[in-house]
């Protein structure tokens, strides 16, 4: 390979900026006493993180629980007992600084679902509102969003329509008013999400109808239940389809995800102006390089979009990932397994440069997990060698890849500059089938412990 166009392959490397994660599991879920399953998302206070599971605790139909970042100090604050509090939570809590606000998707007085807030200590339990199906809406599967006056939310179905509502109520339960009752093709169905609010208007996705039927929407709407405006119909391979996580902002751009559709058809990144415009597709998902089916949302750090897959990934159990805003920079930082954990449904959380999420199944029990990833690591910060062991080279069918680490990151690259291969691994030693791969010349890389060590591999059969 000769020096300008091993030079170029690294500038390529940098543009994806290669990133290594130290992973730390908290929490094992293991059912009766601490819960299982979660479908929804870690939120903070600045000393513990709470959150929800969909099933286990007393009565097997989910908890409240919080625990401190270190993992430490578990305390299992609720469980659901259907008819009195709700059961099965799908999505996150939310604060006003006092209370914890939250939703069931089931149980309560009708079995539709309850909104619900509590205390961090676990105290003050009280059922704001009991969901009846037709006049307020079931099941809803979303978060609330508070705006210091009401606290605004969405039901996956019921309504008058049966497809689903969008609401507000008062924190003390009072003064509850249905803004929207989704229609399918006019304004979408069956919302799994939640609003994001931007001052002016409601921003939200549904996971079904629209124009096309079955794809979905994204659309705006007063906070007064008016000037409702649908910004975008799904349709599929184009654009992706049923959204299942919410939107986010940097204040230019509304970004988001479809766990569905796309080219593969197997899920999308994408961004769109607030008005409508200037809609972007920035990633296909793809399965194995860079997963498959998110079931969450996005989260910014003022550089990178950060986010999870509930499949796909090397093990095929979900992904972590990193992208520019502008649809470059793609990064997986780590692929799920079943000690780790698996099929995450919900997103990350970021406390003091550390990621936090849960995954809903896998882990030492196999019914979910509490994680952190540490450690994120750029490689303006690597020390970059060109010492990788890999054998045999030239190779035709397989190679071997040998490291001084146990938590590494492997890429392969083409020539000009397509990353062809990539996974996480725990072991020191690799074995990679490069039987797809046409003849030619690779740089390898691979990321541990803040270094880089790459080397070229030429594929000869």
């Amino acid at each position: 390979m000769n020096k300008l166009l091993l030079f170029t392959v690294l500038l390529c490397l940098l543009t994806v900026n290669i990133a290594v994660g130290q992973y730390v599991k908290l929490l094992d879920f293991e059912g009766t006493s601490n819960g299982s399953n979660p479908k929804g998302s870690l939120i903070s206070d600045g000393t513990f993180l709470y959150g929800m599971t969909e099933f286990g605790g007393t009565n097997n139909i989910g908890t409240i629980f919080k625990i401190k970042p270190d993992g430490t100090e578990f305390v299992k604050l609720l469980d659901f007992d259907d008819i009195t509090n709700g059961s099965n939570p799908w999505g996150s809590l939310i604060s006003d600084g006092t209370f914890l606000y939250g939703m069931t998707t089931y149980g309560g007085k009708y079995g539709n679902g309850t909104i619900f807030k509590i205390m961090p200590d676990g105290t003050g339990y009280k059922t704001l509102l009991d969901f009846d199906d037709t006049f307020n809406g079931s099941t809803p599967g979303g978060s609330l969003f508070y705006d210091g006056t009401f606290l605004y939310g969405m039901t996956e179905w019921g309504g008058y329509i049966g497809f689903g509502t969008i609401f507000k109520i008062k924190p003390d339960g009072t003064e509850y008013v249905k803004l929207l009752d989704f229609e399918g093709a006019l304004n979408g169905k069956n919302p799994r999400g939640s609003l994001i609010y931007d001052g002016t208007f409601l921003y939200g996705t549904t996971s079904q109808g629209g124009t096309l039927g079955w794809w979905g929407t994204i659309f705006k709407i007063m906070p007064d239940g008016t000037w409702y405006t649908k910004l975008l119909d799904f349709e599929s391979n184009s654009n992706g389809s049923s959204p299942w996580g919410s939107l986010i902002s940097d204040g230019t751009y509304l970004y988001g995800m479809t766990s569905e559709g796309g080219t593969n058809n197997l899920g999308t990144i994408f961004k769109i102006m607030p008005d409508g415009t200037g809609y972007v597709k920035l990633l296909d998902f793809e399965g194995l390089l860079n997963g498959k089916n998110p079931l969450g949302s996005l989260i910014y750090d003022g550089t990178f979009l950060f986010g999870m897959t509930a499949a796909g990934g090397t093990n095929d159990m979900g992904t972590i990932f990193k992208i520019m805003p502008d649809g470059t920079g793609y990064v997986k930082l780590l692929d799920l397994d079943q000690t780790k954990g698996s099929y995450p449904v919900g997103s990350l959380v970021s406390v003091e440069s550390f990621l936090y999420g849960m995954t809903s199944e896998g882990g030492t029990n196999g019914k979910g997990t509490i994680f952190k990833l540490k450690g994120i690591i750029g490689l303006d910060e690597m020390i970059i060698s060109n010492n990788l062991k890999i054998f045999p080279n030239p190779a035709r069918d397989y190679i071997t890849i040998e490291s001084e680490t146990t938590e590494s990151n492997i890429i392969m690259i083409n020539a000009t500059g397509k990353v062809v291969y990539q996974q996480n691994t725990d072991n020191t030693k690799s074995a990679i089938n490069t039987s797809a791969l046409s003849n030619g010349i690779y740089l390898v890389m691979i990321s541990g412990d803040g270094q880089l060590r790459y080397s070229k591999l030429i594929i000869n059969r």
